[in-house]
């Protein structure tokens, strides 16, 4: 079997085309280290234009081919999907290393930035998810538990700037609880940790949480868009949010200006893929009214001249704080919190 992936990866030697590779673009079913492997592959990969690549962990009882669907787009995002069956159904150490070799051969074999290595593992997938999210050779960008939740297993020191973590579960999951624990326990051990709940849903995948997985999941390998940020539930109607704002006891107002030009600048790719994902950020900012905006709407009223910006506006609109160029968390945070409703920081 190693002879045939040997003569396999000789295949793959530069500037290929989508229809020179391995494997067929699109889903396809392979056998690969004797394993039943589900892959879906983008059309356009090359040398030049090398894809992301994602290793999927399926549930209990389930298998690669029948899971592989749920990250069908994905595939549109360039991302290359490797969904391999365990041994019986259910995970062990023997099918993780089996994982982790068909993992470094596709990744030897197609086109693959191997700066852009993303773990997902789904329940008993989650619960079996840490070897491959923490390995020492793959070391993944992300790593998100789906229905489950991290629950111990060596971090390597690489994660703590080097790795982003998520879990996402269903408020009425019995497995909601170990992906809240999730952040405790991964704090201070990855680049940023966070979970998110989905109202009335049980053991199931949170499609809720789809869009913003994939957005999460591009932002962890630097990808980056200030039009398309999903860190809050930014509103556009700054007026709207001051209205809003008037049958409320406490509160204020976060904005957060951006023009076209922000997309080659260092200082706004780091705004939006690292400090506005701290923690802190995080949990003054959601007691906010989130208003996101290009420069020129509005800017003038408050002297904007200077993006990306942040401001943080009083519960009556007048300005309390302003931040632009290199913003750094804690500032950004001391900001949030002087107008949150509930001061308290994050539970750690």
């Amino acid at each position: 079997m190693r002879a045939a992936l040997f003569s396999v990866a000789l295949l793959w030697t530069g500037a290929a085309l989508a229809d020179e590779l391995p494997y067929p673009a699109g889903r396809s079913v392979q056998q690969i280290e004797g394993t039943e492997t589900a892959l879906l592959i983008p059309d356009d990969l090359s040398a030049e234009k090398p894809g992301s690549f994602v290793i999927l962990l399926h549930g209990q009882g389930d298998n690669g081919p029948n899971l592989i669907g749920a990250l069908r787009e994905w595939m549109r995002e360039r991302y290359v999907v490797c969904a391999p069956s365990a041994t019986g159904g259910n995970w062990d150490t023997s099918d993780l290393a089996t994982t982790k070799r068909i993992a470094l051969h596709l990744m030897k074999v197609l086109p693959i930035d191997r700066k852009r290595v993303h773990a997902i593992g789904f329940s008993n997938g989650g619960w079996n998810l840490a070897p491959i999210a923490f390995d020492d050779d793959l070391k993944p960008c992300s790593a998100c538990w789906i229905a489950a939740g991290y629950n111990g297993g060596k971090v390597g020191r690489w994660a703590k700037k080097g790795l982003g973590a998520l879990a996402l579960a269903g408020a009425d999951d019995p497995n909601a609880g170990a992906a809240r624990q999730t952040v405790p326990l991964l704090k201070d051990k990855v680049r940023s940790v966070e979970v998110r709940l989905q109202k009335g849903l049980g053991h199931k995948w949170p499609r809720d949480h789809d869009k913003y997985h994939l957005w999460w999941a591009g932002a962890m390998e630097g990808r980056f868009n200030p039009d398309t940020d999903m860190n809050f539930a930014w509103g556009d109607d700054l007026d709207a949010a001051l209205e809003a704002l008037k049958s409320e006891k406490r509160g204020g107002i976060f904005i957060y200006f951006h023009a076209p030009e922000d997309k080659d600048k260092p200082e706004a790719h780091r705004l939006q893929n690292s400090v506005f994902m701290d923690l802190a950020v995080r949990h003054f900012g959601n007691q906010l009214k989130a208003v996101k905006l290009d420069l020129g709407d509005e800017s003038a009223r408050y002297g904007v001249k200077v993006t990306p910006a942040v401001l943080v506006l009083k519960k009556d609109g007048t300005l309390k704080k302003l931040l632009s160029g290199k913003i750094k968390a804690k500032s950004l945070a001391s900001a949030l919190r002087s107008v949150a409703p509930n001061k308290k920081p994050p539970k750690r």
